[in-house]
């Protein structure tokens, strides 16, 4: 299994991350009509995600083309892509894209008040984006037909008509609202956790966990206060409200290939690697030189040995000892040099 050279890395992630920014921008402007129904008040929304395609995917292609996390990658294409086991794998692929990505079990197993959180956050940006993105870009607009109903447009094409005070109308118009709701609720229970969980303060940072929330929060309170000022207000302070509005999106998206937000792009890729870990599982293992005992799949092992030597470091036969062995030469090598008594093993 070869994996690409690292020196090459930051050319090949600039590529991928130029080809991404040129594919939004064509798909803004093909799916606008060559910009005809692209609503210009909502261009600062289009230009930050093209510079976040760009961040995401350059830093995507970084991560992953890093020497353990490319073996992965590669491993478990193979592993699913076996033409003996394809049509399983890919019911097993689905079962996991629900349990880790849509249902997100492993945060339910450390506390249903944490799942609960991140189930708003995630679903609520979700939310958001999916209207938001298709709308600053000039992919969808809405139109009239004259008898007081609203026509949804896509890509120029006329897809149904509901009336402004249906459910549907009620959903189509709220739906950011919505959104904001959800995310709001997930960050106070996320803020509630790292101000009073000693655990959770202990590992925070400023940057990975604060700021993300701090940024969450900014985009639905200002989102909220559009709302409140047109439904409310009669207006008041509009101008000023969608401008500060702009500014927490925009922010929020060039924040995202840098700050934690990222996993949500790396967790995908997570999906192979218990495809990876099953294998190793039920494969052969890797037995220790000392003890005999197996202690890790052989396969790992295997990697994880070429993976040391393609970044610099061969540690020889002291690799294909277990933890537990290696934990006795160091105590033993310690009292030694205590004793002033040479000792290798």
């Amino acid at each position: 299994m070869s994996v690409r050279a690292y020196p090459h890395s930051q050319v090949v992630a600039f590529a991928g991350a130029t080809l991404a920014a040129v594919l939004v921008i064509g798909a803004i402007y093909v799916g606008s009509g060559s910009l005809t129904r692209f609503d210009t008040p909502l261009a600062a929304y289009a230009a930050a995600t093209i510079f976040a395609a760009f961040g995401l995917v350059y830093r995507y292609l970084m991560w992953v083309q890093r020497p353990p996390t490319w073996r992965y990658f590669v491993a478990s294409f193979r592993l699913i892509a076996r033409p003996k086991s394809f049509v399983k794998s890919v019911f097993h692929l689905i079962a996991l894209l629900f349990k880790n990505i849509v249902a997100q079990k492993f945060i339910a197993n450390r506390g249903k008040g944490r799942w609960f959180g991140h189930m708003c956050m995630a679903w609520g940006c979700l939310l958001a984006f999916a209207i938001t993105f298709p709308l600053s870009w000039g992919w969808v607009s809405f139109g009239h037909d004259g008898v007081g109903n609203y026509i949804v447009e896509f890509m120029g094409m006329r897809q149904f008509a509901f009336p402004p005070h249906s459910i549907i109308g009620f959903l189509m118009f709220n739906g950011l609202v919505i959104s904001a709701v959800m995310i709001i609720t997930g960050v106070a229970i996320a803020m509630h956790r790292r101000l009073f969980d000693h655990g959770a303060q202990a590992v925070q940072s400023l940057e990975n966990d604060l700021i993300p929330l701090f940024l969450l929060f900014s985009v639905s309170v200002t989102g909220l206060m559009l709302t409140a000022s047109y439904k409310l207000m009669g207006g008041e302070h509009f101008s000023f409200l969608s401008l500060l509005h702009a500014f927490t999106v925009v922010v929020l998206l060039l924040w995202m290939p840098f700050g934690k937000l990222f996993h949500v792009f790396q967790r995908p890729a997570q999906l192979g690697v218990q495809f990876y870990k099953e294998e190793g599982a039920n494969g052969p293992k890797a037995l220790c030189l000392r003890s005999g005992q197996p202690y890790q799949s052989e396969m790992h092992h295997d990697d994880l040995a070429q993976v040391m030597k393609e970044i610099g470091f061969d540690f020889g036969e002291h690799q294909n000892l277990s933890p537990e062995e290696k934990r006795k030469l160091i105590a033993l090598n310690q009292a030694a040099a205590l004793g002033e008594v040479p000792y290798a093993g």
